[in-house]
């Protein structure tokens, strides 16, 4: 295996590397130092139908670097970053990291990703050096099916693929097929249940809000920062995708989506945790216009505590697909009659 290929699909939650047991999570935000504040990528991941490489990875990443120019005392409290272009999975990443300011509460650091010598994207961050406070509220944590409860990606997906009909979109297959093969390091279960074969094609219109539990596959290392640059890779899944769920759109549908790419991305880290423990996210979208749309996520822990807030704006662009043929059907029966 290559520096920028992804690992074997079956490989699992786990692989060797330099003698010891490493999560695929560890090995996706893996960093190669190559000079004083200068960093290259390891693997890089171009997810199913993607224009780029996935923009949670480059976001954990970019962290990582700015995580190894602080000093251990701080954590970092909140991170603003802005995805330029597209990044090209078979060449490594360049991680650029300005150190702004150290200062004896907060440190702050920019980080430019770089590829073919353009910026692709650009992060900076804020570090704390802890403070105590007698002040302190939050949201609540909302009350949803436990993780036990639900069924993986992996077998919503092979659900969908099962369907005696779905055969007759292969279009729609090969891309489950290929869903299934990738190797993701999270484990995902949404609170939403089995989706409809139908509802790929003709998906009703819901609130813009969705539940998803995650944890990253396999143990993880103690160190609180490596679990801040999980949470940070976790939170650019699923995000942006609230912004539609008002207007039953998917790719498959008519009209059908034909771009969603984030143009920028906040997260703010309230306290510690484990991103290898069960994480409940909370998004939910306030505003889709002018092809953009705006989310904004929340980050519990099983015991109710809130850790993680996140915002997310994205391109959202939609067209209509020219129809095969003009009936005078209803459209109403013409969609019973698919699937």
């Amino acid at each position: 295996m290559t520096d920028n290929q992804s690992p074997a699909a079956g490989q699992g939650a786990t692989a060797q590397e330099g003698g010891r047991l490493t999560t695929l999570i560890e090995q996706a935000l893996g960093l190669e130092e190559i000079d004083i504040n200068l960093f290259r990528s390891k693997i890089l991941w171009l997810p199913t139908g993607a224009r780029g490489v996935f923009g949670g990875q480059v976001v954990g990443l970019a962290l990582s670097a700015a995580t190894k120019t602080v000093s251990p005392t701080y954590s970092v409290n909140s991170l603003h970053c802005y995805f330029l272009l597209p990044g090209d999975n078979t060449l490594p990443i360049i991680f650029r990291v300005e150190r702004n300011r150290d200062g004896k509460s907060y440190a702050t650091r920019t980080v430019r990703a770089e590829q073919r010598g353009k910026s692709i994207f650009v992060l900076m961050a804020s570090f704390q050096s802890g403070e105590q406070t007698v002040i302190e509220h939050q949201y609540p944590m909302p009350d949803v099916r436990p993780p036990e409860e639900l069924k993986t990606t992996e077998q919503k997906l092979q659900h969908l693929l099962d369907h005696p009909r779905l055969g007759q979109i292969p279009k729609i297959r090969q891309q489950f097929k290929m869903r299934l093969e990738e190797p993701i390091p999270i484990e995902i279960r949404d609170c939403h249940g089995f989706q409809r074969a139908r509802d790929l094609v003709y998906p009703p219109k819901k609130e813009p809000k969705q539940y998803m539990w995650m944890r990253a596959k396999g143990k993880l290392p103690d160190d609180p920062a490596f679990h801040n640059c999980v949470a940070a890779y976790c939170s650019d899944h699923y995000l942006l995708t609230t912004s539609i769920l008002a207007h039953g759109i998917t790719a498959f549908s008519n009209p059908r989506l034909n771009m969603l790419a984030s143009l920028d991305h906040a997260v703010w880290f309230h306290a510690p945790f484990r991103a290898d423990e069960w994480l409940l996210y909370e998004m939910e979208s306030s505003r889709t216009i002018a092809g953009r749309g705006l989310s904004f996520g929340r980050i519990f822990t099983r015991d109710g505590r809130l850790v993680v807030s996140t915002a997310q704006e994205g391109v959202v662009r939609v067209e209509n697909r020219v129809p095969r043929q003009i009936d005078d059907k209803p459209a109403v029966d013409a969609r019973e009659s698919k699937l």
